[in-house]
């Protein structure tokens, strides 16, 4: 990945993905931590397969191992509270809510880059947090499902900040292939203490097992390790703001299967209007600060 351009279409290809997360997530017949736990198995393999067959080293012999395994609890929340989400209210709620982590983003990223506070980014984290406050209060019968959506869209900024600052220093695979089996792990000695450990796959209907496998390697697997690589081209906050499209693919995919089951009311969808024009703004914004950075001449070159 060369250039930034290809990183931003990587990046929508990765969110085109994730919109289905949500689909799968009501589609699966399993309990929250059931679902977390067969998703995150089949994906911790997934990469393994990944790595062995692009002679990706996954050694454990790395100083970060520990940060890894740390992110990958602030995951496992973030998994749990997205689908409790879905399972209390609806995907379209859920996926919708994910867009407020723009705001915690801009409030977090400069923190951990020791850069200073940019304008439009609160002001565009301001419109989001109004856009979801008019979702709030027409959608009452989901407002459970919006607070728990809202503490995933917190962890999702948090754990994709700090892999912004790790893919800095190690390979987006072995970053990914611990982060994810350290869910599988945290999850799994937790349901096994509680007597709870789901049936393996081949047990599930089949359904679930198509499922599974697609929302573990289709939705998981590859977006997870290429939504760590575009932050070698793209700061936390654009990655954030592009994921802000995933709720839209989300809808419109809940719309053609389910109908009115996830319709929203019309000022709903104003709210996400306004989320979009967000990222469009956002991108402008963004190709003025790459354009003047290009522009500034080399003090070495006239040395």
């Amino acid at each position: 990945m060369r250039s930034r351009t290809q990183a931003l279409w990587l990046l929508h290809l990765t969110v085109f993905l994730w919109g289905f997360t949500g689909i799968f997530g009501k589609l699966i017949q399993q309990g929250t931590l059931h679902l977390v736990y067969t998703r995150t198995i089949i994906a911790a393999l997934g990469l393994a397969l990944a790595a062995w067959w692009m002679g990706r080293s996954l050694s454990w012999r790395t100083p970060k191992l520990g940060i890894y395994l740390l992110t990958g609890l602030i995951i496992t929340g973030h998994w749990i509270t997205f689908y409790g989400a879905i399972k209390i209210s609806t995907a379209s709620i859920a996926a919708a809510c994910l867009s407020t982590s723009t705001v915690f983003t801009a409030l977090l990223e400069p923190i951990w880059f020791k850069r200073r506070v940019l304008a439009y980014e609160v002001v565009l984290g301001l419109i989001v947090i109004a856009a979801l406050l008019l979702i709030f209060g027409l959608e009452t019968d989901y407002r459970m499902g919006i607070a728990v959506g809202v503490l995933s869209a917190l962890l999702s900024a948090w754990f994709n900040i700090i892999n912004a600052v790790l893919v800095r220093h190690d390979d987006p695979v072995r970053i990914s292939f611990y982060e994810i089996a350290s869910v599988a792990v945290a999850l799994g000695i937790g349901l096994l203490v509680a007597g709870d450990l789901p049936p393996p796959l081949w047990d599930l209907p089949t359904s679930d097992i198509v499922y599974h496998l697609l929302l573990g390697l289709a939705c998981t697997s590859f977006p997870f390790v290429t939504g760590i690589l575009v932050m070698r081209k793209l700061s936390p906050f654009t990655v954030m703001l592009t994921v802000n499209l995933e709720p839209v693919y989300t809808i419109l995919i809940a719309l053609l299967i389910w109908g009115e089951e996830e319709r929203m009311r019309t000022g709903s969808y104003l709210g996400i209007a306004l989320i979009l024009i967000c990222l469009f703004v956002n991108g402008w914004f963004q190709r003025r600060r790459d354009a003047a950075e290009l522009a500034e001449p080399d003090p070495l070159a006239h040395g």
